[in-house]
């Protein structure tokens, strides 16, 4: 997950704060349950395949809107 780690962490989705909290990836891309967390626990995006079945989307879970598009 090193490429879309960067991507993310780039764009602000997921990070690594000083006092040693982050945010992480869980899931499977291929089983359509790759998430973001944050330090807590709570899932705050989704990682999905786009329309086109190539590329992903990352979609905020508050209120279900693409916020990035990652090209395969």
């Amino acid at each position: 997950m090193g490429y879309l780690e960067e991507m993310l962490l780039r764009n602000g989705l997921i990070y690594h704060a000083p006092d040693g909290s982050r945010s992480y990836i869980e899931g499977s891309i291929l089983s359509n349950s790759l998430v973001v967390k944050d330090s807590t626990g709570r899932i705050t995006h989704r990682v999905e395949r786009a329309s086109n079945g190539v590329d992903l989307v990352v979609r905020s879970c508050s209120t279900n809107t693409v916020v990035m598009r990652i090209a395969a």
